[in-house]
């Protein structure tokens, strides 16, 4: 059995699908200058500093420009992709979501959201033996007295020719105070480690060039899918992303997910060719970044558990795209495609090693191809336009699985025929 260990940002979302990114009242708080604490459009913001950006309270701000009621979801690059691991691994997975909560009721909501979903709490463990008889998909929330983080997800379906687009304002709450020794020696005992979102858990954040080098210790493979590093934006306007307090991070990352703002501003490189290259060159083993409705683009460096890939596109699902086109009334939004694809690549990861597993004490250098882990992350993106919100609840185990499937098989023609 595989076990896969995840941390970063585990959260309530409040989503709004219905705004207006046109209207008066959300043109009137976008933002002047990076960093200013006004919203930018496919971007985050922490809601103290959009308070003080408009003057005004943030509550009476945001009913100003939602005008309807939330729909809530459980949200977070971390959250997210280990839900959406778990549900299409099943019992072939351990999987186990490491976070945050505060003492209050939304607190509550994010157990009960993650119940729903087929996860039960956990006691850490100091040793790597597993005796705990819980199922297969567990979380461990480390409780504080404070709030439970929240992201008001503002989308407008409407954006981009009808693709779609969504603004984030985050309220941090104890995520500001989770940190390395809240996740225990058990976390690193795990085939697969998950840093998702950590720049909403800061303290997580600065500590991931020494957290990464202990789950390598332990020989494990490790995955980082980054979110929009909005505290480094608003102490530096315009200037390079860390990752690592010390920005050496890089050579602990077997996979990097990115979106294209993300990519650039951690590398400080104009194109995203150029980004995939610097991101290579400082050690990454291999390198996915991400545009929305446009291809991805993938590099591996050959030095590690993937064969080398020049840099390279793939395309999107067409077969989603199809389904959406033909189908507008089965449209959710965009919330969470890009952490179930980071889902996706995580159990793709998972399958790839339980099919070939490296053999003991053997360095499994170029044993795998970057491209079939991305198949399974292309298809969960897509499908996340199907719900509202990030995370797809299912009816029964495997419901997930089997959703996704025929677009699966459907997509993996012509993956080895591109450039």
């Amino acid at each position: 059995m595989i076990r896969i260990h995840g941390t970063g940002c585990c959260l309530m979302d409040y989503l709004y699908p219905h705004t207006d990114f046109g209207s008066p009242q959300f043109r009137a708080r976008l933002s002047k200058k990076d960093g200013d604490g006004g919203l930018a459009i496919g971007k985050l913001v922490f809601a103290k500093d959009f308070e003080a950006f408009t003057g005004l309270p943030y509550e009476r701000v945001l009913a100003e420009i939602t005008q309807e009621e939330p729909v809530c979801n459980l949200g977070g690059p971390a959250a997210v992709s280990m839900v959406h691991a778990a549900q299409v691994l099943g019992k072939a997975a351990r999987v186990c979501l490491y976070g945050a909560r505060g003492n209050d009721a939304a607190g509550d909501m994010v157990e009960e959201a993650l119940a729903r979903a087929g996860f039960s709490p956990r006691t850490p463990k100091s040793s790597a033996v597993e005796k705990d008889t819980a199922g297969p998909a567990q979380y461990v929330l480390k409780r504080y007295n404070g709030f439970t983080p929240r992201t008001d997800v503002l989308s407008d379906p409407a954006y981009d020719n009808g693709h779609g687009e969504r603004t984030f304002i985050n309220l941090i709450g104890e995520a500001e105070q989770f940190g390395p020794e809240d996740l225990g020696e058990d976390f690193f005992h795990a085939d697969i480690v998950v840093f998702g979102g950590t720049a909403l858990t800061p303290r997580i954040h600065r500590n991931l060039t020494e957290l990464l080098g202990r789950a390598k210790q332990k020989n494990a493979l490790t995955v980082v899918n980054l979110v929009y590093d909005y505290q480094s934006e608003q102490s530096a306007p315009g200037k390079k992303w860390k990752l690592g307090s010390q920005d050496n991070a890089y050579p602990f990352i077997d996979v990097l997910i990115a979106d294209r703002s993300e990519a650039w501003r951690t590398s400080f490189r104009a194109s995203t060719a150029e980004a995939a290259r610097w991101f290579i060159e400082r050690g990454c083993a291999a390198v996915i970044i991400t545009e929305g409705t446009k291809p991805l683009y993938v590099a591996a460096g050959g030095t590690g558990i993937f064969k080398a890939l020049a840099e390279t596109t793939l395309p999107v699902s067409q077969g989603i795209s199809r389904e959406l086109a033909a189908h507008p009334e089965k449209r959710g939004d965009t919330t969470g495609c890009g952490d179930n694809f980071a889902g996706g690549v995580i159990a793709g990861l998972a399958e790839s090693l339980e099919q070939d597993p490296p053999l003991p004490g053997t360095p499994a250098l170029g044993k795998f191809d970057l491209r079939d882990i991305c198949i399974p992350g292309i298809i969960a993106g897509g499908y996340a336009c199907f719900t509202l919100g990030g995370v797809f609840y299912e009816k029964y185990p495997g419901e997930k699985q089997q959703r996704l499937a025929p677009f699966i098989e459907a997509d993996k023609t012509g993956l080895h025929e591109g450039p």
